[in-house]
């Protein structure tokens, strides 16, 4: 239900039970010391706690005011002090949080085909912060939930818990997810989440970081489809800024990281327009102008600068570069 609503219970509790108390004795008392029946007992009980002012439901004994008196005592105060903090539950936006929060779970119940970032570090905000500029759903599940305050203030899902648990991962709905990163900032708590994650979805796509290369290994044992190590990737990138500028110009232009050509990846599908056909002869490169740099088959085999003749079958992966115009008439070419 959330962390401040789960504090805000606890911390009224003992004042709510103080006051369902003091109802309770009130509503006896009156009873036994005035013989009045209940109903007449409690309304008593309770104008007395809340001030009204509506005065006595029948005239009271000298005893009876004495015990008044002491209701008053009692109650008034606790009935203020808890008013007061449901008040200011309300009016402070907590409960406006409270309720976002459970619009978000709804949200991501109905989610499927989405990727679950877990960790909210410096990788894990790059990965979403890319996932959302390509419109992909995702969520993100943090254990620190000042982790999570800018997505919580973008009402982006997101969940406050431990990846490493399963119920976690089970709220983040992995059963219909379609990929997971596993970022946290230990190699050993990304094996844990690999490890439950290919427990819990055996074909889901698993992407972990890690930090050294014998963490690579363990990751990899342990389920992860692809392991990236940034680390190790910024220095190789460092070196071959050195080493090879002009290659490293051309993998930065192509992947997006500047202004210009773009490559993307499309699948094609059983009965599309193009399957069956050579490339010479789909519209792909006379058409659209797009270049194929590769094609990885389905049976995991990559064909790097295609050939005309190359006969395009279900499920290739065709690596294309060129204008991202190009890129929304190709996917309706590899489409059913």
């Amino acid at each position: 239900m959330g962390v401040k609503y789960s504090s805000f219970v606890y911390k009224l509790r003992p004042v709510i039970g103080l006051l369902v108390s003091i109802l309770i004795i009130g509503t006896l008392g009156f009873h036994f010391i005035e013989r009045w029946n209940f109903l007449d007992s409690f309304y008593m009980t309770l104008i007395t706690i809340t001030t009204i002012g509506y005065g006595e439901v029948h005239p009271l004994s000298t005893l009876g005011r004495v015990f008044d008196i002491c209701v008053i005592l009692l109650g008034v105060g606790t009935a203020a002090y808890a008013f007061a903090e449901i008040a200011g539950f309300i009016v402070g936006g907590e409960l406006r949080d409270l309720l976002g929060k459970r619009r978000l779970n709804k949200e991501i119940s109905k989610m499927k085909d989405h990727y679950i970032i877990c960790g909210n570090g410096r990788i894990g905000a790059l990965v979403w912060s890319e996932l959302r500029a390509n419109k992909k759903p995702f969520v993100v599940v943090d254990s620190n939930p000042s982790a999570l305050e800018s997505l919580l203030t973008e009402n982006l899902p997101c969940i406050i818990g431990d990846a490493t648990r399963e119920q976690t991962l089970i709220d983040a709905g992995i059963e219909k997810a379609k990929g997971l990163i596993a970022t946290a900032t230990s190699d050993v708590t990304n094996v844990y989440i690999t490890l439950i994650s290919r427990n819990l979805k055996p074909d889901i796509f698993i992407l972990a970081r890690a930090e050294t290369e014998d963490s690579i290994k363990n990751l990899k044992r342990a389920g992860a489809d692809k392991v990236i190590s940034p680390y190790i990737l910024g220095g190789r990138h460092m070196a071959n800024l050195l080493l090879k500028p002009a290659v490293v110009d051309f993998i930065e232009l192509a992947a997006g990281l500047r202004v210009g050509i773009n490559m993307e990846e499309f699948r094609v599908e059983q009965g599309s327009e193009v399957e069956g056909k050579s490339l010479v002869d789909s519209p792909i490169r006379k058409n659209l102008g797009l270049m194929v740099v590769a094609i990885k088959r389905a049976d995991g085999d990559m064909v790097f600068n295609p050939s005309a003749e190359y006969i395009l079958e279900k499920d290739d992966i065709l690596i294309c570069m060129g204008d991202k115009e190009a890129f929304g008439s190709l996917r309706r070419l590899v489409s059913r």
